[in-house]
């Protein structure tokens, strides 16, 4: 069944498919690794943060929208294959905790080599209308692939969210280096 499915969507999309994970894979490593260079210029880390954000959740949007895809193409029309699909807020809400809960973990465990509770803590409370936002632009992306109304007009909100995301952080950060210095 597998390989029929990948015929049908031919190679374009099988490069894609490898593509675009490994890339936001290697983004990824890259832009935490350099993250305090990044920070040092205000104007190049928001612009570098809002890359990171759109990366982020246009790899997200694409696999929601292969999921859709398939679940519309490949699988029976019974109730329970389309389960997601029927109730896209609930699982938005889902979806976008555990897209947080792991970045959050995952950040932590790149930065002190552990997890440690009581500064994950601080920082979620000091950060938390960032974090609002980016839960928002998160939930709003995957509701809108799963609900089938992704648009561009959705899409420049999404993605303006993202901006504001962004000012929000680099915004925070400059404010802790101040207080530091």
């Amino acid at each position: 069944m597998i390989s029929c499915w990948m015929q049908k969507l031919g190679n374009n999309f099988r490069m894609r498919l490898l593509f675009f994970p490994s890339f936001s894979f290697f983004e990824n490593i890259l832009f935490i690794e350099n993250i305090g260079s990044i920070f040092v210029n205000p104007l190049f880390a928001l612009t570098m943060v809002f890359i990171h954000n759109v990366i982020v959740v246009s790899l997200i949007i694409i696999g929601m929208s292969f999921y859709v895809e398939f679940v519309t193409a490949f699988l029976p029309k019974r109730e329970i294959e389309y389960i997601v699909l029927n109730h896209p807020r609930i699982f938005a809400v889902i979806f976008t905790l555990i897209i947080l809960v792991i970045s959050i973990l995952r950040i932590y465990w790149l930065l002190y080599g552990r997890i440690l509770m009581d500064v994950i803590a601080i920082i979620m409370l000091i950060s938390l209308p960032h974090g609002i936002v980016e839960a928002y632009g998160i939930y709003k992306a995957i509701h809108e692939t799963l609900a089938n109304k992704l648009s561009n007009k959705a899409l420049t909100k999404i993605y303006l969210i993202f901006l504001l995301a962004a000012i929000l952080e680099v915004s925070f950060v400059q404010t802790l280096k101040l207080q530091t210095s």
